[in-house]
């Protein structure tokens, strides 16, 4: 099994020196959520963890065993959605038991298209992603120059003149990185929007049973063994009906009922209910980070409570400074780089900031233009 799964190594492995564009609860949605879901497209592919997807049986053989297989696999299997009477203290069975063509049945093609789903949903996952590395141009990698790997051996002066540099590079860009901030925010919208949206998804390939599948499959612990229906059984039968009609030798249409063990259901059932709760916690995480990103766009206070947060008590009024003269996409790229620097170079860098800033300021400055110091 882990020889299957020894390609996702260089998916999960985390880099100590990579440098950071996007945001813990982000992170979820590209790394963690992608590599669920791309693990589980793989997973029910593989014969050799559950054996043959589908494997029926009829009274005589009629049919060759491997012509009903990959027909009832193809045509899909059905189930009466009842439950079968059985006798006291024996488990009753949904789904399965005589029926007339008058009956209502339940048909199960799902299965066929479970490992293509997951799949289109691992990508849709890792799109929004995609889109901000695109747009973001490693914007933070070029101005940091390496500074997110604090090295003792580096001469004081060669990082002295990286930190007049970045800080420069802000001055003379001072509200030019507004598009770009938006670009980040769109597809921290996105990601909420796509995690909703998977919910329904999966919601209408299942038939309408997955809004409701975790809560069922939670209520199914606590009802009586010998009359509760299994919720998983019911979305994931492991036993189902086929009918397989051929010509008979009279030329009539002979019909053969077949009972057919899906093992795939195995896996799928503990999937879905991975998922149900997993998409449910996303979600809930994903709203409470979007409101928080909106809060912090809309007041400028909360910015400089969170610059201050990161400076140490002396430097509060150089995130006061900042705060009031950068935009919001200038606040998010010194966030940003709070977040791939040493405390100490950053604390630096914040400082020769905020003193460009308050000079420009007091010097009536146009925005973008340097001190003499800098120039």
């Amino acid at each position: 099994m882990l020889g299957t799964f020894s390609k996702l190594k260089a998916a999960v492995k985390l880099k100590t020196t990579s440098v950071k564009i996007t945001t813990p609860v982000f992170a979820l949605h590209y790394r963690l959520t992608f590599l669920v879901l791309l693990t589980s497209s793989i997973l029910v592919t593989s014969r050799q963890y559950i054996g043959e997807h589908i494997q029926c049986i009829q009274d005589a053989v009629a049919v060759p065993i491997k012509i009903l297989n990959n027909y009832c696999f193809i045509s899909s299997t059905f189930s009466i959605p009842r439950t079968t009477p059985v006798a006291k203290g024996e488990i009753s069975l949904f789904g399965l038991g005589p029926y007339t063509e008058e009956d209502d049945v339940t048909y199960h093609a799902y299965y066929q298209w479970v490992p293509f789903v997951l799949f289109g949903q691992a990508l849709m996952f890792y799109t929004p992603y995609y889109l901000w590395k695109m747009w973001e141009g490693t914007k933070v990698r070029s101005i940091i120059q390496g500074m997110h790997i604090f090295t003792i051996k580096e001469k004081i002066e060669v990082r002295d003149e990286k930190e007049e540099i970045l800080t420069q590079y802000i001055v003379r860009n001072l509200h030019e990185h507004n598009g770009w901030a938006i670009r980040f925010f769109m597809c921290e919208l996105m990601n909420l929007v796509n995690v909703v949206g998977q919910i329904f998804l999966t919601n209408r390939f299942l038939g309408g049973e997955f809004l409701r599948y975790g809560i069922e499959v939670v209520q199914f612990l606590d009802q009586d063994p010998e009359t509760r229906v299994d919720p998983m059984a019911r979305v994931f039968p492991r036993l189902t009906k086929c009918v397989f009609h051929k010509y008979g030798s009279s030329g009539t249409i002979q019909r053969h009922d077949a009972l057919c063990i899906l093992a795939l259901n195995i896996i799928n059932e503990k999937i879905y209910t991975f998922l149900w709760f997993w998409f449910i916690i996303l979600a809930i995480i994903t709203s409470i980070d979007f409101f928080a990103r909106v809060v912090i766009v809309m007041m400028p206070p909360v910015r400089m409570f969170l610059l201050r947060s990161r400076l140490s008590a002396p430097q509060k009024d150089d995130a006061d400074v900042i705060t009031q003269r950068c935009s919001i996409g200038d606040w998010l790229l010194v966030d940003f780089l709070s977040k791939n620097m040493d405390t100490m170079v950053f604390s630096n860098v914040v400082s020769k900031l905020a003193k460009e800033l308050e000079y420009g300021r007091k010097h009536s400055l146009p925005v973008g233009e340097s001190t003499p110091m800098m120039s």
